[in-house]
């Protein structure tokens, strides 16, 4: 059965080993460690490129340098008329910043290094050096601005015939002059030629609009829409005055009619207080008349008789005016009559009077809008003609103008030799040296795929270090052995003093064990880490190997068991690497019969087990005779019996175990422990077969506890 395992170390199931470079940002300590391993090659290359750069200071013939400034003062004639025309991007731009004010850039440098300004400068220097080309020139003709934002050109030229030096930077000052008057006499020939291109369409939009403006006056019998709107607007205000007093004047005429009606079916005496009759001056006559009568018959009816002459005459006269009122009463009504319907008519009138009008106000608004349109028109186009006819005079006065626009600061200078110093020579090749042989040894690190410093094997395999042992001659040639004079339990443990033997004593009289001592206790270390793993279900089982041969597994296995035995518990060794067993020799025992022989079944377990002489505590299961099939033997259930057989007898089982990239062997074991404590030595290791070794880990889900790290430098 599986040993439950108490340490959770074992890898993740999407564990992937990481490169160096995944963690990214720079690890200066070791990049330092790396320049220090390779500080012959960097020494090497400086010196190498140190002396080159001497060398050259001495062979190096002088180089003469002269030059010459120019003050750059470009103009655009397009680009100024443009601005000068209202609303235009240009006009706005030149509002808020100088425009004359141009920083040299590096299109005015491609211009002035190109060959339509230095072609007759090399065919005029030709005439003294037919050896000089456009590309020689330029190779050592330099152009740049002398500042940020500055509007002075720098030229300077370089050769090692200063008379050269001064023919060239002759020609090229002039011909940088010559250059500024023709491009701007060119800018200004391109200028007016624009402005008389435009001339015509202005002339021609302008008289077109002054047509439709006659045409629409004319139309619409019109000198100024403005006086005409106002005209109309005042006769439609006194009409709608007028309309609206005579529908006042028509309800009046109704209301009157309806009351004369109503009131003419009554007495004369009450119909007389209708507003029609009593402005009816020959209605209040008879109306009186007929007042008068009654009184008089009034009067009569008190003297006479009803069949009376005189009041029969009296009612007679009475009947008269009575008829008399009647007929005024209707004469009355015919005219108010007539009175409404002339109102209705006057009314009816003033109506169309108003709509006619306020047709024409809409027209008159509508030829408004087109008359305002085409003035505003007429007005811009009229202002950019007259800009245009006047920058075409100034242009053509522009024309007859020869001043150049480049002002030359500083002329030629006297070619000066550039001397080469030996010192910055020096200086700078050892500089450049140092950088080159650091990039070199870099590289050469990084192809190497070697590991150097725990650091790094730490961020690849992502697992402790339980244990460092300190590089020491004493390593090599050194074994458990020496514990027949130096016990483990007196270094430390007991706290009693280590015993010497006249045998140990060197030649200048200190003893091998006090050089061991801090060797045993690294050890001794090495084992309190792995008890510290799992503090309350101790490691009991455990597998030592490694990714390569020859990283000491087997040494490390040996002195672990011995410091664990020193420490009072029962340990059992077991060398289960059945391809090159070694644990034997470093003990100092028989290998006559061991672990084979177990599985095989020719022994049993106490046949064959060895107690170890250094110590009492430590028992050896050597591997015996080599099987013809290792891996075979190591995945028989003799051996799982074995395995758990063991576990009740003692505290603590290491076993020794072949690399493991190179057999299968180490997966069968470490699956039935605690797990797999790897062992290396720094400056051996290669990534790739860190990497390799973990993929197989990751594959067989072995659980792995640390590493241990061989011969590490104080």
């Amino acid at each position: 059965m599986k040993v439950e395992q108490p340490f959770q170390s074992s890898l993740p199931a999407n564990f992937i080993p990481q490169s160096e470079s995944s963690e990214g940002g720079l690890d200066l300590g070791q990049l330092l460690a790396s320049l220090r391993r390779k500080a012959l090659i960097i020494i090497g290359v400086a010196a190498a490129v140190t002396a080159a750069a001497g060398g050259k200071a001495f062979t190096d013939t002088p180089t003469y340098l002269g030059a010459f400034e120019v003050l750059v003062q470009p103009m655009t004639a397009e680009t100024t008329i443009i601005s000068s025309v209202p609303g235009t991007l240009t006009n706005e731009e030149k509002s808020s910043a100088n425009a004359s004010r141009v920083v040299v850039n590096t299109d005015l440098i491609k211009i002035l290094t190109s060959s339509r300004v230095l072609l007759p400068v090399v065919e005029q220097i030709q005439k003294q050096y037919p050896d000089m080309t456009y590309d020689a020139l330029v190779d050592d003709l330099a152009v740049a601005p002398l500042g940020k934002e500055s509007n002075i050109v720098q030229t300077t030229y370089s050769s090692p015939d200063p008379q050269r030096v001064r023919v060239v930077l002759d020609n090229v000052s002039k011909a940088y002059l010559t250059y500024s008057l023709q491009s701007r006499q060119a800018d200004i020939r391109r200028g007016l030629n624009f402005v008389e291109d435009k001339l015509p369409d202005l002339q021609q939009r302008v008289t077109l609009l002054q047509e439709r403006l006659q045409e629409l006056r004319q139309r619409n019998d019109l000198i100024d829409p403005e006086s005409r709107d106002a005209q109309l607007s005042s006769q439609v205000s006194t009409f709608t005055q007028q309309q609206l007093d005579a529908q006042i004047q028509l309800e009046q005429s109704r209301k009157e009619y309806a009351a004369l009606r109503s009131q003419l079916g009554q007495q004369p005496n009450e119909a007389a207080a209708a507003s029609a009759l009593n402005q009816n001056p020959r209605y209040q006559s008879l109306l009186d008349q007929l007042l008068a009568i009654d009184s008089q018959i009034a009067e009569a009816s008190t003297l006479y008789l009803e069949t009376s002459p005189d009041l029969q005459l009296l009612r007679e006269q009475r009947q008269n005016v009575l008829s008399l009122l009647g007929r005024e009463g209707q004469q009355t009504q015919r005219e108010v009559i007539d009175q409404m319907r002339s109102l209705e008519v006057r009314d009816q009138a003033l109506q169309r009077t108003v709509s006619t009008l306020n047709s024409d106000v809409n027209q008159l608004s509508r030829v408004s809008r087109d008359y305002a349109n085409i003035q505003r028109e007429l007005q811009i186009t009229t202002e950019n003609l007259n800009q245009f006819l006047s920058k075409r005079e100034a242009l053509q006065i522009d024309v007859a103008q020869r001043e150049v626009p480049w002002e030359l600061l500083t002329p030629p200078t006297q070619p000066l030799p550039t001397t080469t110093s030996l010192a910055n020579n020096l200086i700078l090749g050892a500089i450049l040296g140092l950088l080159l042989g650091t990039g070199i040894s870099l590289l050469i690190d990084k192809a190497t795929d070697v590991i150097y410093s725990s650091e790094e094997l730490k961020r690849i395999t992502k697992l402790p270090i339980l244990g460092t042992i300190p590089a020491s001659d004493e390593l090599d040639h050194l074994t458990p052995q020496i514990s027949q004079t130096v016990e483990l339990q007196e270094v430390g443990v007991g706290g009693s003093a280590p015993r010497r033997t006249s045998e140990e004593q060197n030649k200048n009289g200190k003893s091998r064990p006090d050089r061991a001592i801090p060797l045993f206790e690294a050890f001794r270390s090495l084992y309190a880490n792995v008890r510290l793993l799992s503090i309350d279900t101790p490691i009991r089982t455990l597998v030592i190997s490694s990714v390569s041969p020859g990283e000491g597994k087997s040494t490390v296995a040996a002195f672990l068991a011995q410091a664990a035995a020193a420490l009072g518990q029962r340990v059992l060794l077991v060398d289960t690497d059945l391809r090159q067993p070694q644990l034997h020799e470093y003990l100092n025992l028989e290998n006559t019969r061991g672990l084979t022989d177990i599985v095989s079944g020719s022994a049993s377990l106490q046949e064959v087990v060895q107690r170890s002489p250094l110590e009492p505590n430590l028992f050896v299961l050597t591997a015996g005779a080599i099987p013809p099939d290792p891996t075979r033997s190591l995945s028989s259930r003799k051996m799982k019996q074995l395995m758990e057989q063991v576990q009740d007898s003692y505290d603590l089982i290491i076993y020794d175990m072949p690399p493991l990239l190179e057999f299968a062997d180490v997966y069968l074991i470490a699956n039935q422990t605690n797990g797999i404590i790897l062992v290396t030595e720094l400056g051996k290791l290669r990534r790739s077969l860190v990497e390799q070794a973990f993929e197989q880990l990751k594959v067989a889900n072995t659980s792995v506890l640390g590493v241990v790290l061989q011969k590490v430098m104080a």
